[in-house]
């Protein structure tokens, strides 16, 4: 007997030249009516040869052994594939010439399969069906009491004359009556059952992965199985009805042939097998974008799903990109045919991307960010805009499309067919009209700066068609779309990359966190979050994407709901602020540049959602130590420059690291220390240092920072995120200072043979002293002596006032001057 994985595909290569599919990889067809005919003879032959097999395996099993889903889904599926042959033998019969014995046996062979399935059914697969639910339960009792006619109608047969007119009449007339009167009102049934239920557990798995991509958590089992599980569990119960009627349908137009070469069950049967294709519509699983909602243009990523109903052969699956108001129709069209209870294809859909499927095999083309090219490195809830593992490729590369088509395998262990290609990429941008109520189709960074802009970014989703060999001879496709996602295009490879991939993040944070559920659709909504909820995602966001456990604390927003909301970005809504505090944040609170820093002639705007980019930006670099740091609470949150003085009130020799947005996102270093005091053992006031940003810390990591500071200011001591104090030595000896050789970090050995003027085969051994470059502050006296100063000479005095004209800048640089040469400021004129 063959394997699961090699019965499947003998289906599937059978269905396909059945049904004249030329696959990419098939040779030219060539053969004529005839040849193809005895060629799919031959495959039957050989698939009886398992069927039987099959059969007799589920005949064996121990009746008083509990039979689990898994055993349901081989019968059906062994079922469903029988029909799907014997349906296509009867509806094309000149594929096979069913005149010889060895043709009739075939046909013969697969009908006594059929009745043995449903014999095992009847006496050994009890309905899994919820009993509890009324709903079901009429639907059960309809389909009861419709196998319970047939069966009357099936012993008819056998006491049928054909040569008496009125009985023929009167069987005609009954069956007429069966099929208008109880089989229509149970498919019907059944179908509203199937519709109902599919939405509302289909809602359920949306959410599931709506709450993976957040959380990036593992994406739930339950959802899906329970899904997975209602569409085996109908098909099982539909399968037994067809079966019994193709049984019926055998029986009256092969053994019998009471009317001739008239067919008068392929409308029935065509009823059932509408009712398999509506419940098959939405069966397909989208599982990409799972983790990553930002795409980049020519950048690969894979692509992956498949088929939750079990049973029938799928022929393939074609994936496109379509944007957010041809989702919309999408998913309008599939409801309707749901209202309607009839499965029809759906008509072709515009593309908002070009895809392309780069082969396995070739040359790959270096990522632009090695070469300084590309947009950085952005991680929304481990999105990846950009990474070194990512290959950026030309557009002459690959063959792009409006969709690509992948061909399906089949997954033994899962039992379902599975889509799936690890190198797809989109080359090209959006195209069509544009949308006034959703995303915007012109992507140009001229947008941005339009006044009426939000910074909002295009939603794309994957539309998945997948096509299945029906058991009606014909094709039927089931439709799915997946999560939304941005696409960053790469011609944004300028000073206004930070800006731009700013609005991509925060379009994908305010969609999902919004999470504004419509069917399979995320709609957008311009309604602001309340401050608690958005306090909680932005939490969720920093812990996420900075891959840390500790968590920001409420404490950490006191500072920051003050800074949400200007001129520009205000909603005039009631209640969106109370005594300056924010209460409702808009998507344009987030992108307002309002937040700015001024130094010297530098005047820099920038956004709330722009610095925490950049503050997540030196999380993501592990070489620098904040992410360690901050895990181990001896970095602080947001703090004020006065609580900071408040904590450091009571100590004379201790720091505090904290975060900070003064500059952007950077970590800042305040230090309490007697070093550079006038009185010996009174320590100084506050000394705030430089800010470090990104670029900073990638020359030297923070806990060498950290080291050089401490010796420079003679501080013994710093202050943990609980107020606690530890020593600094023992903060480095925790960051693995204490465990390097002092042979290695003091003194270098190094043995040449040209530090001598002896024979060039001889080594001299040297040992140099090691040097390092140190961080020292520029301040040469304390904030105490300035203000000393600043009394005495009833001047300015070192410190700079804060009455002091931010764009003095002659009078600043002649301060720091005098206070770095000991000068007085008297000595030169007013």
């Amino acid at each position: 007997m063959l394997s699961d994985e090699n019965f499947q595909k003998l289906l599937y290569d059978l269905f396909c030249l059945w049904s004249g599919v030329q696959r990419h990889y098939d040779p030219p067809i060539t053969d004529n009516a005839e040849q193809k005919a005895m060629k799919v003879k031959g495959m039957i032959c050989k698939l009886l040869t398992e069927i039987d097999a099959r059969v007799l395996r589920i005949k064996t099993k121990d009746p008083s052994e509990a039979k689990g889903t898994d055993f349901y889904e081989e019968w059906t599926m062994l079922t469903w594939n029988v029909l799907c042959i014997t349906s296509r033998l009867q509806i094309h019969p000149d594929s096979m010439i069913l005149v010889s014995a060895e043709d009739r046996l075939i046909f013969a062979r697969l009908n006594q399969a059929l009745i043995q399935l449903v014999n095992y059914s009847r006496d050994h697969l009890p309905d899994l069906g919820n009993t509890s639910d009324s709903e079901y339960r009429r639907v059960k009792e309809s389909l009861d009491v419709t196998m319970g006619t047939l069966h009357n109608l099936y012993r008819m047969i056998n006491t049928l004359d054909p040569t008496v007119p009125s009985t023929v009449e009167h069987f005609s007339s009954s069956l007429n009556e069966f099929a208008e009167q109880i089989l229509a009102p149970c498919i019907e049934n059944f179908k509203h059952f199937c519709n109902q239920n599919c939405d509302r557990l289909w809602l359920v798995v949306r959410a599931a992965q709506i709450d993976r991509m957040r959380s990036q958590q593992p994406l739930l089992d339950e959802p899906i199985m329970a899904l997975a599980e209602f569409y085996s569990h109908m098909m099982h119960s539909l399968a037994v009805l067809a079966a019994r009627l193709q049984g019926f349908r055998y029986e009256l137009t092969q053994s019998r042939k009471i009317f001739g070469s008239y067919d008068p069950v392929s409308p029935l049967s065509e009823m059932v097998f509408s009712a398999l294709e509506l419940l098959m519509a939405d069966c397909v699983l989208s599982t990409e974008p799972s983790t990553n909602a930002i795409l980049v243009t020519n950048n690969l990523f894979q692509m992956n799903c498949g088929a939750l109903a079990r049973g029938v052969v799928f022929k393939d699956f074609d994936v496109q990109v379509v944007s957010e108001e041809t989702a919309e129709h999408i998913q309008s069209e599939l409801r309707s045919h749901r209202l309607l209870q009839q499965p029809s294809p759906l008509a072709p859909v515009p593309s908002a991307a070009l895809l392309a499927m780069k082969p396995t095999s070739g040359t790959k083309r270096a990522n632009a960010a090695n070469n300084g090219m590309g947009p950085p490195s952005i991680n929304l809830e481990r999105m990846h805009v950009d990474s070194p593992n990512n290959t950026a490729h030309k557009k002459s590369d690959v063959n792009s499309k409006d969709s690509v088509t992948i061909y399906p395998v089949y997954n033994a262990k899962n039992r379902y067919w599975l889509a799936t290609y690890p190198h797809l990429l989109c080359t090209t941008r959006q195209k069509g009209r544009t949308s006034v109520k959703n995303s915007y189709e012109d992507l140009s960074p001229a947008l941005l700066d339009k006044s009426n802009s939000s910074g909002k970014r295009p939603i794309f989703y994957f539309h998945i068609r997948a096509t299945m060999f029906s058991p009606s001879g014909k094709f039927a496709c089931a439709h799915t779309l997946s999560l939304p996602f941005t696409i960053a295009t790469r011609r944004n490879q300028d000073c206004q990359v930070q800006r731009m991939m700013s609005s991509y993040t925060a379009s994908i944070f305010w969609l999902y966190g919004c999470n504004v559920q419509d069917g399979l659709l995320l709609q957008w909504t311009d309604i602001g979050m309340r401050w608690e909820q958005f306090k909680h995602l932005y939490k969720q966001h920093f812990s996420v994407n900075a891959e840390v456990i500790r968590p920001l604390v409420d404490e950490d927003f006191d500072l920051l709901q003050y800074k949400l909301q200007c001129q520009d970005c205000q909603s005039g809504d009631a209640g969106a602020r109370i005594n300056g505090a924010q209460r409702i944040v808009t998507f344009k609170n987030m992108l307002c540049p309002h937040l700015r820093y001024e130094c010297g002639s530098t005047n820099v705007r920038f956004s709330v959602w722009r610095g925490m980019l950049e503050l997540l930006q030196i999380f993501h670099d592990k070489r620098n130590n904040v992410h360690k740091l901050w895990e181990k609470n001896f970095l602080h949150g947001f703090l004020e420059f006065d609580q900071v003085d408040t904590m450091l009130e009571r100590h004379y020799s201790a720091l505090i690291m904290r975060l900070s947005f003064v500059t952007g996102g950077t970590i800042c270093f305040t230090v309490k220390s007697t070093a550079h005091c006038a009185t010996p053992g009174v320590a100084t006031r506050p000394m705030h240092l430089e800010p470090l940003d990104l670029k900073k810390l990638q020359g030297k990591c923070l806990k060498d920072y950290l080291r050089d500071i401490a010796d420079a200011e003679k501080v013994k001591y710093l202050m943990k995120s609980n107020g606690e104090l530890i020593r600094i030595s023992d903060v480095l000896a925790m960051m693995r200072e204490g465990e390097v050789p002092l042979s290695v970090e003091n003194e270098r050995s190094i043995s040449s043979n040209v530090t001598h003027s002896g024979d060039i085969d001889a080594m001299q051994h040297i040992r140099f002293t090691a040097m390092r470059i140190a961080v020292v502050t520029c301040k040469v006296k304390p904030p105490s002596a300035d203000l000393v100063e600043m009394e005495g000479e009833n001047g300015l005095g070192g410190r700079l006032s804060a009455l002091l004209s931010p764009n003095d800048d002659f009078m600043r640089e002649l301060i720091q001057l005098c206070n770095f040469h000991g000068k007085s400021k008297q000595m030169f004129p007013q």
